[in-house]
């Protein structure tokens, strides 16, 4: 066990496993900024284009956070419907985004007011 921060051993490395898949989303990303979307290794073609290679990299970090919370570490109940709501909060800190909500979470919210209004 991880004296000191109380974690054992198991919840320490899916921590490390977080923090390594969160740094390979990282260099993903620094590829398509530096080569583009759909640059390839030469050395590598069968890993496919760097669109390709950054999706698996996310999938990859979506795993362990889902067997994050599958431990009860962390807790997503409900973030699905507050993505809209995070990216609105982030909006204005941006420059070239457009400030239309998702279509998922404008017809949520119409259903919503509906049902208020019943």
């Amino acid at each position: 066990m991880a004296a000191f921060a109380k974690l054992t051993e198991a919840e320490r490395e899916r921590l490390e496993m977080l923090a390594e898949e969160a740094s390979e989303v990282i260099k993903a990303v620094t590829k398509i900024l530096r080569h583009g979307y759909y640059s390839t290794n030469p050395h590598k073609p069968e890993d496919g284009d760097n669109r390709q290679q950054l999706t698996r990299e996310i999938i990859d970090f979506q795993a362990i956070v889902r067997r994050m919370e599958e431990h009860g570490e962390i807790s997503l109940y409900g973030s699905i419907h507050k993505l809209n709501d995070v990216w609105l909060r982030k909006l204005p800190f941006t420059h070239h985004q457009p400030g239309d909500v998702w279509p998922e979470a404008d017809a949520r919210r119409q259903r919503e007011r509906k049902e208020r209004a019943k």
